[in-house]
C-alpha cells in the first residue's frame, strides 16, 4: 500500500489502515483523533486503536530531521475494491499488471474528482469545522475545512477555544443546533457528514474513472470526445463548465446525485 506523504489526506478502510506506512519509513508515529481530540503512537505495521468509526487522523512523524504531517480518512468501507479496478475491462484495459499503489492512487483520485464534482460526500465521513451563534437564533451553519457543509449526520464533539466542551446539536442536513452556545460565542466542532446510505451507482462510478485514469491517454480528464480538423486535434469538453469527468455514466451519476453553485446575474 502506498506511504503516506507530507500535507496529504488519504482515505482508508478499517481493513486498509495497518497495510499504511509513511515516506521516510519512521518509527512510531503520533496520531491523534478527531473524535475525541484523544492522541497515541501509531507503531507500523498496526492499526491505531479507534473509539469511533468515522474518524479523521491527524499523523505527526519527523522526517529528514522536521517534523510533518498528514491526515488519513477512516471510513467503514470504500466505494469498491483494486480487483475490481483491475477486472475492469480486462480485454480492451489490461490492468492486471497495475500494482496496488498505482490502483490506490487512481482509486483515490476517482473518489475525490466525483465527490468534488458533486460537492457532496456520497458515505460518512469525520471533518473538523467552526461554527458560531452571532445572534440570538438556534441554528447556524458551521465552516467546514475542505468541504461544504451538506448530510450533516451527526456532532461527535464540540469545544471552545480553551478546549472546554460545549453543547452543539443537529438542526438540519446544512445546520447545527447552537443553542447551547451564548449569543457572539463559537466553538470547534467535530462532524459526521455524508450520505448514510451510498448509491450503488457510486461503486460502478469510481470502478469505471479509476480504470480510465489508469489507461494511458494524452488529454485532458474531462475531454468526452475528439475531432480532428485540417491536421489540428480537438478535444470537446461537454457543458457549459466543461463535463467533470471524460464518461458519460461518470457525469450522469454527478448530475443526478450532485448540488449545483447558485449563479446570480
Amino acid at each position: 500500500m502506498p506511504a503516506l506523504a507530507p500535507n496529504t489526506r488519504t482515505r482508508a478502510s478499517l481493513s486498509e489502515l495497518g497495510t499504511l506506512s509513511f515516506e521516510g519509513a519512521p518509527g512510531p508515529v503520533s496520531v491523534t483523533l478527531l473524535s475525541d481530540g484523544s492522541a497515541q503512537e501509531w507503531a507500523p505495521g498496526a492499526a491505531p486503536v479507534l473509539k469511533a468509526c468515522p474518524e479523521l487522523l491527524s499523523v505527526e512523524w519527523g522526517l529528514s530531521g522536521v517534523t510533518v504531517g498528514a491526515e488519513v480518512d477512516v471510513v467503514a468501507s470504500r466505494y469498491c475494491t483494486l480487483d475490481e479496478i483491475r477486472a475492469y475491462r480486462a480485454s480492451e484495459y489490461d490492468l492486471s499488471g497495475r500494482s496496488d499503489d498505482e490502483v490506490w492512487a487512481a482509486r483515490q483520485h476517482a473518489e475525490e474528482v466525483i465527490e468534488r464534482a458533486a460537492r457532496r460526500l456520497f458515505q460518512p465521513v469525520m471533518r473538523g469545522g467552526f461554527v458560531d451563534r452571532p445572534n440570538c437564533s438556534t441554528a447556524s451553519q458551521p465552516i467546514v475545512s475542505g468541504a461544504i457543509p451538506r448530510d450533516i449526520a451527526g456532532v461527535a464533539r464540540a469545544w471552545d477555544a480553551s478546549g472546554n466542551p460545549v453543547s452543539v446539536g443537529v438542526s438540519g442536513q446544512v445546520a447545527l443546533d447552537v443553542s447551547g452556545i451564548r449569543p457572539h460565542g463559537a466553538a470547534n466542532v467535530a462532524l459526521v457528514m455524508g450520505m448514510g446510505q451510498t448509491p450503488v451507482e457510486m461503486h460502478d462510478a469510481v470502478v469505471a474513472l479509476a480504470a480510465w485514469y489508469l489507461v494511458p491517454k494524452a488529454g485532458p480528464d474531462n475531454a468526452t470526445s475528439e475531432s480532428t480538423d485540417s491536421g489540428v486535434l480537438r478535444f470537446v469538453i461537454g457543458g457549459v463548465d466543461g463535463a467533470p469527468t471524460s464518461l458519460p455514466e461518470v457525469n450522469a451519476l454527478v448530475q443526478r446525485y450532485g448540488f449545483r453553485d447558485l449563479l446570480v446575474g
